[in-house]
């Protein structure tokens, strides 16, 4: 993702993550992505789809996040989806990767995949 260099260097780089957790779910056309560290979300047809929207969505969450003032810009920076949301992320890939371990031998058809998205 290209983002536009801070006007004041060190201020808005220093404010921004290095990673950014993202989740990918679905099975056949109905797929979901969320961004855990922006609390964004996205659908659509397929996995590629989502992760490019994802991209897109982050991409411009960051660029109106930079262009607000401080402390604005901090708070939008260091927005987290909520605790609950985190935590029910965290049992479905669990639960999901005990599922997918326990039928390998079998079809699973839902997925959770992680998306990379780089800041």
């Amino acid at each position: 993702m290209v983002h536009d260099p801070p006007d004041e260097p060190g201020d808005k780089e220093r404010d921004m993550p290095k990673d950014i957790v993202c989740i990918a779910t679905g099975r056949e056309n109905d797929w979901e992505a969320f961004c855990l560290d922006f609390d964004l979300a996205v659908q659509g047809e397929s996995f590629e789809e989502v992760r490019v929207s994802l991209g897109r969505a982050i991409e411009m969450y960051l660029h109106s996040a930079l262009a607000e003032p401080e402390p604005i810009r901090s708070r939008l920076l260091s927005r987290k989806a909520p605790f609950w949301v985190r935590l029910m992320w965290a049992c479905r890939v669990f639960w999901s990767t005990l599922s997918i371990h326990a039928t390998r031998r079998g079809s699973y058809p839902a997925t959770v995949e992680f998306v990379a998205c780089p800041a």
